[in-house]
């Protein structure tokens, strides 16, 4: 296989633990998609399927490229756990039937630690924003209600949302502040009418406020692009067409 294969592997699995652990933020008992990721990048690494005691030595490979696999659990142990502790921890809880309440919840935080140990190891000689980025981000529209918008950013946990004019050709950010400033009404009426506007309408009369969004393309080298993270995302665009949204990046994709 060669480099850049290795390279799509990586990023991919890394993808992968990045959507299983968003999972198990959201349910403090959910675990089980980052064994089944485990159990994927076993049979990845050893070409034939075993369970995750079988995966262990491949995988503890793969993770020790990170200094968090052991460098720090050694140094600093009140504060991490060395990840071959983990791994058996995680293998011995995937085993066990009993899978509820605050045995569960413990179960999925040393699969969460565990992921951001491998996460760490899969990015090493990573260098460029589309290495980083989060595709397809979800964005704002000129004809959705701010009602649609306001629910977009509450279920996905949104900060911002990018947007594009097509008065002036240009990416912006609409900010869940200038949304909740804009809504926050103590009357009913007047916020069930505020709601029912228009994000272009909003930002044409000036209730809302957007403000013009930092643009990068994709091969941009990362340490370029932390160079001009100011609090906000930075947006993806392709490098031919400014216009098409492909990716953003926000300071906590790379940490």
């Amino acid at each position: 296989m060669n480099s850049e294969m290795d390279k799509k592997a990586r990023l991919y699995f890394r993808d992968q633990l990045r959507e299983a652990r968003a999972t198990a933020y959201q349910d403090a008992e959910a675990s089980q998609q980052i064994f089944f990721v485990l159990e994927h990048l076993g049979i990845f690494l050893q070409k034939k399927i075993e369970g995750l005691h079988g995966y262990k030595k491949s995988i503890e490979k793969v993770a020790s490229r990170s200094p968090l696999f052991n460098d720090f659990p050694q140094e600093l142990r009140e504060w991490h756990i060395p990840f071959a502790n983990l791994y058996d921890l995680v293998r011995d809880g995937r085993n066990d039937a009993l899978h509820v309440g605050a045995y569960a919840r413990h179960l999925t935080s040393h699969a969460v630690q565990l992921s951001l140990i491998l996460e760490d190891a899969l990015m090493f000689e990573s260098n460029r924003v589309s290495d980083f980025m989060v595709r397809d981000p979800v964005q704002a529209f000129e004809w959705q209600p701010l009602s649609f918008v306001r629910q977009q950013m509450l279920v996905n946990s949104f900060s911002f949302l990018p947007m594009f004019l097509q008065e002036d050709s240009t990416w912006y950010l609409l900010s869940d502040y200038s949304l909740a400033q804009y809504l926050r009404e103590p009357s009913k009426t007047e916020r069930k009418k505020r709601l029912a506007i228009t994000v272009g309408s909003s930002i044409q009369s000036k209730a809302i406020k957007i403000d013009k969004a930092t643009c990068i393309i994709a091969k941009t080298a990362i340490n370029e692009a932390m160079e001009q993270f100011d609090g906000k995302p930075i947006l993806v665009v392709e490098m031919n067409d400014q216009k098409k949204l492909i990716g953003i990046i926000t300071a906590f994709d790379v940490l």
